[in-house]
């Protein structure tokens, strides 16, 4: 970013227009957007002495305002909706309410795929960047960006990284081994210029050349994919001490974060690891933890959060787990709303410990739907699952499950990549594995075999982003 476009973006940002003295920066930058976009429209506001807060019910106004907003944008340029709200018999003006949403038909990720530029706002030669993703799917997408869209991530990822404690003289170090599809560090980089902040980024899977960049660039906080930095940490932690690097937080992000992952960070780090939640569809940045670890604080300035039924499509109330359904409420480049994501996940109503008051938050996604797999009696399994429990064994430095059938029993077959291989680390496994709860119950119902353990040696699995854990090699099996 060169000083002139730095200056205009600087000056475009609402991030630089919360007081100094805003505790919470995140939720302080989300009502001064909501107040300044309601003001605009004439709606009274309820009278609040500081710019930087909001009452919940007027920031509910202002999301069902830009909703109406972007379905009027929708139909006008994006084929698409044109076609689907006719078809619906739906206007913008009957979204009233939150209930009301339920009216609008939903969007699909094989949607998007198939025909991407029907959900383009704008013609090809005004996108400033596109981003592709495959996500878990494979399904392969594109994501297109106007340049007020990048201005608008910049401003939502500079205000959580103030809102995690960082400050002039931190310098934030990107680690995002083997990235190609799409670049996160652009936009977190970026943030951190606008604000003053230092950065480094480093997409080398060498664990050693990473350890060099963030010493060289007087790291103090980590963002990256936490299976790569438990990498770094089990490897490089037994040679080096973790915490004379003095780092503040690490935040993990594009992959679930288990607890025990969590743990051992922070225990080798000496420092909180706080969790993100994003999509590319979406912005890559979308939800982030505070302090008090308990949930994920939501753009809901940028994003409309739902949580539905995924079998009637219904609104599920506050804290019960359903399907995550999420609406851009300013996007100009692609248009996504009312889109099904697939995450399994449940909502918190405010207030929060840490002192925010109106921003809805997000608990820890369990995984997706589409990630999960039936074994025993149809009992269902993912990633995260197992996560927990295998790096809960510090001598555990990666696994990949495969799924087979013998007879009529289903086979877990872990592939683990460890220093020390040996007996005793392999009846440790077996026997945490088989003490989950549904693989337990497959085992006392003879429908799914002990556990089998198979040891590499470190290096053996080359490291991929967003790899898949679990591989299904049953045939025809539901």
């Amino acid at each position: 970013m060169n000083s002139m476009k730095a200056f205009f973006v600087r000056r475009m940002l609402l991030s630089r227009k919360v007081p100094k003295d805003c505790e919470n920066p995140l939720e302080g930058w989300m009502a001064i957007k909501a107040r300044e976009t309601l003001k605009k429209s004439g709606f009274k506001l309820q009278d609040y002495e500081r710019k930087d807060t909001i009452s919940r019910e007027d920031f509910e106004e202002y999301q069902l305002l830009r909703f109406r907003e972007q379905m009027k944008y929708a139909e006008a340029e994006a084929p698409h909706y044109r076609n689907l709200y006719k078809d619906a018999g739906i206007r913008p003006e009957d979204i009233r309410t939150y209930e009301d949403l339920e009216r609008v038909p939903f969007t699909y990720s094989h949607e998007l795929a198939e025909k991407q530029l029907a959900f383009c706002g704008v013609s090809a030669t005004k996108l400033a960047k596109e981003f592709t993703t495959t996500g878990t799917t494979g399904t392969r997408k594109r994501i297109g960006f106007t340049s007020g869209d990048l201005v608008d991530k910049v401003d939502i990822i500079a205000s959580a990284l103030s809102n995690i404690g960082m400050r002039k003289g931190d310098s934030l170090h990107i680690m995002f081994p083997a990235v190609s599809a799409w670049d996160p560090s652009l936009l977190m980089s970026a943030a951190c210029k606008v604000l003053g902040y230092g950065s480094s980024t480093c997409t080398d899977t060498d664990i050693k050349v990473q350890m060099e960049v963030m010493r060289e660039a007087k790291t103090t906080h980590i963002i990256g994919l936490p299976s790569f930095i438990y990498r770094v940490t089990a490897l490089m932690g037994k040679e080096t001490d973790l915490k004379a690097l003095k780092i503040k937080k690490i935040i993990s992000t594009s992959e679930p974060l288990s607890e025990s992952v969590r743990g051992a960070l922070e225990d080798a780090w000496g420092c909180k690891v706080l969790d993100v939640w994003g999509m590319t569809e979406m912005g890559l940045a979308c939800a982030v933890e505070c302090d008090e670890q308990d949930g994920l604080h939501t753009d809901e300035a940028n994003i409309l959060f739902e949580v539905i039924d995924p079998e009637t499509g219904k609104h599920v109330p506050p804290g019960q787990e359903g399907e995550l359904v999420v609406s851009g409420l300013n996007s100009q480049g692609t248009i996504l709303l009312r889109y099904r994501t697939s995450d399994t996940v449940s909502m918190q109503d405010p207030p929060c410990k840490c002192g925010m008051s109106f921003n809805k938050k997000l608990n820890k996604p369990r995984g997706r739907m589409d990630m999960q797999f039936k074994v025993g009696m149809g009992y269902k399994v993912y990633p995260l699952l197992f996560d927990e429990v295998l790096f809960k064994e510090s001598d555990v430095v990666e696994y990949q499950l495969r799924i087979t059938k013998e007879g009529y029993r289903d086979v877990l077959t872990f592939e683990v990549e460890t220093l020390v291989p040996g007996d005793e680390l392999k009846e440790r496994i077996i026997s945490m594995v088989s003490d989950v709860r549904e693989i337990s119950d497959g085992i006392a119902e003879d429908l799914i075999d002990i556990p089998r353990v198979e040891f590499v040696e470190v290096g053996s699995m080359e490291y991929s982003a967003k790899a898949k854990k679990i591989e299904d090699l049953r045939e025809n099996y539901d």
